[in-house]
């Protein structure tokens, strides 16, 4: 099966968002093509060539970025066409507009199941199917890591790094401040050793992350996503215009008057990634009691904390107890990471099936097109060059690449820094897919002959500055 996957490669900075799209290209059974596009790109692919189409959510529907010609492509299209959503709280009625207009099929959903016919009514929807999915997976570098310290053996007991939210993302935003107030007062008030921040000045980024996670005993977290939707992208306007005419209205005030009313607890609660980073460097996790998407369990693979606080001398005595940690990051271990059961290859198995059954059920329906010619140059029916490659294209960004037999005995992960080589490739990349074919014919062979050899002598220096750096 051929599957061209639309996505906006100028997202793909963020580690989870380059792991979700190249998932596909490395796990899947079918043959996958990734296409960059947004709302003030050409389109000109021959969908013809394709079975199924895929949006994935870093091309953000919702805020309009397909382009008129693509829309228009899409909705001609006769094969499979799929839907990969995220943060659907946000102008959910604009996604359902999309949804309507080109004709999807298969949505992949973060809406939990036991919610998804509230959020998109069959009414509405009455030949489109939706399947809950997570945010994200388990990257494969994370289940190599095995030379940390066990929690117990960790001096600083708990850390976190939360970010302040802006109202209109309701009390689970609200929750990403609170546990760190809580839980810094409590340890400042018995002198307990935690590292705990939310401001943006605080936070941890790149190369630095992954060993403040694995120098902590734990970390505190609470459920992702937000259970007030904007359905029709009006919620700011109406708190800019609650405080024009309150101008000293608090927080608290501007909540209650605009923002509660469109809450719908526990409809979006999510487990987030954070959790999966946690626990494959076996720190203990202590969350505000929640479902966290069914991933994790109280008291077998996390510690829960109420959210008044009032079992915060419980968690702190089982903190302190040195075989308890250690047993329990070694049972969240062994569920989430060792299991594979919330792998990438796990979560593309998954989208293979889904995505056949839904190209058997379109063929079915005597909907689905006569595909063209075999793929051979995936440049064929194309009036100016495109970039339509067999891999994703990744923006510069740290890479996480792991320990396990790179690590060494002394416990030292492997770090890659962002390199000049790859902002200069990806440069090239872009450039020479937007030099028309006549003169790529022209300009080839200086390329190859010339720009190559400067190249590769760059990605000498890149691997040269690949550095190691202790994890505790």
């Amino acid at each position: 099966m051929n599957i061209l996957l639309l996505y906006h490669s100028t997202q793909t900075y963020t580690n989870t968002v380059f792991e979700h799209v190249n998932a596909f290209a490395r796990f899947s059974a079918h043959r996958y093509f990734f296409c960059h596009h947004d709302q003030n790109e050409p389109f000109l692919v021959d969908l013809s060539k394709f079975d199924a189409v895929v949006i994935h959510y870093c091309l953000r529907t919702p805020y309009d970025q397909i382009s008129e010609a693509a829309a228009r492509s899409l909705a001609a299209f006769r094969g499979a066409k799929v839907l990969f959503l995220q943060d659907e709280y946000e102008h959910t009625q604009r996604a359902w507009h999309w949804m309507q207009r080109l004709g999807i099929d298969l949505v992949f959903t973060v809406v939990p199941h036991a919610h998804v016919r509230s959020i998109y009514p069959p009414t509405q929807f009455p030949a489109t199917r939706f399947v809950s999915n997570l945010t994200g997976y388990v990257p494969e570098a994370f289940t190599e890591v095995q030379d940390v310290r066990p929690p117990s053996r960790r001096t600083l007991l708990v850390g976190y790094r939360g970010r302040p939210l802006p109202i209109r993302f309701g009390v689970l935003g609200k929750e990403k401040v609170s546990i760190g107030c809580m839980v810094k007062a409590y340890c400042e008030r018995r002198g307990l050793v935690a590292d705990i921040a939310w401001t943006e000045e605080e936070r941890i980024y790149g190369d630095a992350w992954y060993p403040f996670v694995a120098s902590c005993r734990a970390m505190l977290g609470s459920e992702s996503g937000s259970n007030v939707f904007d359905w029709d992208a009006t919620l700011q306007s109406r708190i800019d215009s609650f405080l024009v005419s309150n101008p000293q209205a608090t927080e608290d005030q501007v909540y209650e008057a605009v923002v509660a009313p469109l809450e719908m607890p526990g409809v979006m609660n999510q487990v987030s990634p954070r959790v999966f980073e946690a626990i494959a460097m076996r720190t203990v996790l202590v969350l505000f009691e929640g479902s966290y998407s069914g991933a994790v369990e109280p008291w077998q693979h996390y510690i829960p904390l109420r959210k008044d606080g009032s079992n915060l001398d419980e968690v702190f005595e089982r903190l302190q107890d040195g075989d308890f940690v250690d047993a329990m990051a070694e049972r969240a271990w062994q569920h989430v990471i060792g299991s594979g059961r919330y792998s990438y290859p796990a979560f593309v198995r998954m989208t293979d099936g889904e995505i056949e059954a839904c190209l058997h059920a379109v063929a079915s329906s005597g909907r689905s097109c006569e595909r063209g010619a075999e793929l051979e140059c995936i440049r064929v029916g194309l009036e100016k060059p495109t970039l339509l490659t067999s891999l994703p294209v990744r923006w510069p960004a740290p890479v996480f690449r792991g320990a396990g037999a790179q690590a060494g005995a002394e416990g030292f992960e492997a770090w890659e820094p962002p390199s000049r080589y790859s902002r200069l490739r990806q440069a090239a990349v872009l450039v020479w897919s937007c030099v028309p074919r006549p003169m790529q014919k022209v300009l080839g062979p200086l390329v190859h002959g010339v720009l190559r050899p400067v190249a590769r002598a760059l990605h000498g220096v890149r691997k040269a500055s690949v550095r190691r750096r202790p994890l505790d």
